[in-house]
């Protein structure tokens, strides 16, 4: 038995390699799978406009222990200048990455970004997100919820959502103020979406709010990581890191 826990594909090897050359790329599959299940996933911290995203965080609510997937600025264009509004962490559980390697392994970064297919997956993804936003410049609550709701409108991939999510989602942010250095915290599980606020640079361990509809969690989500989202510094910084161990 300890021989066989060693070599866990010795025999199949001799199987294959008589099966000709179909058979030896599949072989060659399942020893990259055996190399990448040995290799230590590693997502290091990440310094975006000055602001220190961690390594690792603990999503709202939960002892459940996240991984920075990616981070970048979010700006526009304004009189001919990049004016940079927020910057934008992206955290994700680590097993996202055995998820999607069948899916989406061997594809170049530009696949992967060009064509949707990561934020796709990563959307449906049956783990939980994290994404953290960090204010460069003040900005309202109500600013910043109404752009939200007019993106998932424009987006259109949820035309469906009750007006009551929208509505708790613009109440949850009414008397809020973001000012620079301020934090806000969006925690994406399969119940739905977890809201909290940080004025500093810890992380909050419970949320201010929730609403319980995993369809409106997935609209905010999209308006950050599916086509034109916010931010797509960081989707291509998500890409990179994942695409690394896929």
């Amino acid at each position: 038995m300890a021989i066989m826990a060693k070599q866990p594909f010795k025999g199949l090897r001799k199987y294959l390699l008589t099966l000709g050359s179909k058979a030896s790329v599949l072989l060659r599959k399942l020893v990259a799978l055996a190399a990448q299940q040995k290799r230590q996933l590693e997502f290091h911290g990440l310094d975006i406009e000055g602001i220190s995203f961690e390594s690792s965080a603990v999503s709202l609510g939960s002892s459940k222990k996240l991984v920075l997937g990616g981070a970048g600025n979010r700006g526009l264009e304004i009189n001919g200048k990049f004016v940079k509004f927020t910057a934008i962490g992206i955290y994700v559980e680590d097993a996202i990455v055995h998820y999607l390697s069948p899916k989406l392994g061997g594809k170049s970064v530009e696949e992967l970004c060009d064509k949707e297919l990561l934020f796709e997956e990563v959307l449906t993804a049956p783990v939980e997100k994290l994404v953290r936003v960090v204010f460069l410049l003040p900005l309202t609550g109500p600013q910043y919820s109404e752009k939200v709701i007019e993106r998932i409108g424009v987006q259109g991939m949820y035309p469906n959502l009750k007006d009551e999510y929208k509505k708790q989602f613009l109440e949850i942010f009414k008397a809020e103020n973001f000012p620079p250095q301020s934090s806000l915290f969006l925690s994406f599980t399969k119940k739905g979406l977890k809201v909290a606020f940080s004025k500093g640079d810890g992380f909050p361990e419970q949320p201010v709010a929730a609403i319980e509809d995993k369809s409106f969690a997935d609209a905010v989500l999209a308006t950050i990581i599916w086509k034109d989202g916010v931010s797509p510094a960081a989707k291509v910084s998500l890409a990179e890191r994942l695409s690394e161990y896929m």
